[in-house]
Parts: structure tokens; sequence; C-alpha cells
């Protein structure tokens, strides 16, 4: 039984070791594009095992920041949900810190 995912985003950060690598990758990742878990966890630089054991992508899944897209008999892959808020926020939020690191130089 996976856990009840927390009451807010900084929340779901700071409990889950491997989520801000997870959110840094789907940012960057390609929304046309479908990816196997394999591949999301070399986008985060996280260990495979370690993207199984912590339901970390059902996590993305559960607040819509992916899409899964499994099919019979067939590996389960996710594709990038370009209409997520969540998606948009964690864009926006990285347009901004780099943005202010810009003018910080």
């Amino acid at each position: 039984m996976r856990p009840q995912l927390t009451e807010t985003g900084w929340e779901l950060v700071a409990q889950r070791d491997e989520a801000a690598s997870l959110i840094g990758a789907v940012v960057e990742l390609d929304p046309g594009t479908e990816y196997t878990r394999s591949d999301i966890a070399d986008a985060a630089d996280i260990p495979l095992k370690t993207l199984y054991l912590a339901d970390a992508l059902e996590d993305l899944v559960d607040i819509g920041a992916l899409d899964h897209t499994e099919e019979a008999d067939a590996e389960a892959t996710f594709v990038v949900n370009e209409d997520s808020d969540v998606v948009r926020a964690a864009r926006q939020f990285d347009d901004a810190v780099a943005a202010q690191l810009d003018t910080a130089e």
C-alpha cells in the first residue's frame, strides 16, 4: 500500500528525497515523448531501483504532472502533462530562479 500524498507541494518535495530531481527532470523533458521509468531515472540522475522503491513516479501521476500510458503486455511509459498546473508552476519557478541568479551576477 502506498503512503498517502502530502497536503502541500513543499511537503512532497521535503518528504521524498528524489522529488526535487524528478520535478527538475519533468521540467526539462520533451512533452511529446513517451518515457520509460529508466529514461526518467536517467534524466533525474537517480538510480532506477530508487525510483521503483519510492513510488515517486506514481506521486507525479497522482498530482497530474505525468500521464501514465501503460498498454497491455508493454512496459509502462509516462508522458509529461503539458496541461498540468504543477508542470507550469515548476517551469515558472525554474525560470524565475534562473532569472534572479542571472541578475545577481
